[in-house]
């Protein structure tokens, strides 16, 4: 899967659209506006922020010279399929996809077949990226993503299920240059139960980040996480 890698960047912008209607996702994504496309992979039922703060008490500042340090953690449901057409339509947008000629277009989607496509039929992925203006933490931060692996991690992440409790960390692929994060893979199913449903209220992502020790622990709730009339995680 390859993105731009300035997409990071755009995803990350704020915006003034975010009284766009809340199920513009139930359209076809390649009709999102810009704006809609933020929101996804920010701030909707698939994805959420959180964002700790610290003051600077001692005479550094932070990579801009803030005075507030900030540690931003991003998780998005990548196998949830909104979120893949997400990535696709920022980098059609980025690309001009909609001027371009036919044979271009059928080029550009050749490249994102894979991602929107994507086979998670037996898995749950959880995305993660950081975003920190503290010049020593992110500087720590990017090999502490790169050299985990799925047993360094297992004590530090899970998904909480309301029926099953904690489902435990299957896989964890390292933040890649496409933009979208690094990857915790979780099974969709323990002891034949899917972990998630809708008779379930929500499901909670829990991850204690490596170097800062923030606790992120997020709900997501089913039935906000509806997508064309089906539970999508």
């Amino acid at each position: 899967m390859i993105f731009p890698r300035a997409l990071l960047l755009c995803v990350l912008l704020s915006s003034a659209s975010w009284l766009l209607a809340d199920d513009f996702w139930q359209q076809p994504f390649d009709t999102w506006k810009r704006e809609q496309v933020v929101r996804m992979l920010n701030d909707s039922p698939w994805a959420q922020i959180e964002t700790f703060t610290a003051p600077i008490v001692s005479k550094d500042a932070g990579l801009a010279g803030e005075k507030e340090l900030y540690y931003r953690f991003t998780a998005r449901f990548f196998s949830a399929r909104p979120v893949r057409e997400a990535y696709v339509r920022m980098a059609r947008l980025m690309n001009n996809y909609d001027q371009m000629a036919p044979d271009q277009r059928q080029e550009f989607d050749k490249r994102f077949q894979r991602a929107l496509n994507l086979d998670v039929a037996d898995r749950v992925i959880v995305a993660v990226e950081y975003a920190t203006n503290d010049p020593n933490t992110s500087r720590d931060l990017r090999p502490a993503f790169e050299l985990a692996t799925a047993e360094t991690l297992k004590q530090r992440v899970y998904l909480i299920s309301q029926r099953l409790g904690r489902v435990e960390l299957l896989e964890y692929f390292p933040p890649s240059a496409d933009g979208t994060g690094a990857k915790f893979v979780f099974p969709r199913t323990v002891h034949g139960q899917p972990i998630f449903g809708p008779q379930d209220k929500e499901i909670r992502f829990d991850f204690t980040t490596p170097v800062t020790n923030h606790r992120i622990f997020l709900t997501f709730k089913s039935a906000k996480m509806v997508y064309r009339g089906e539970l999508s995680y």
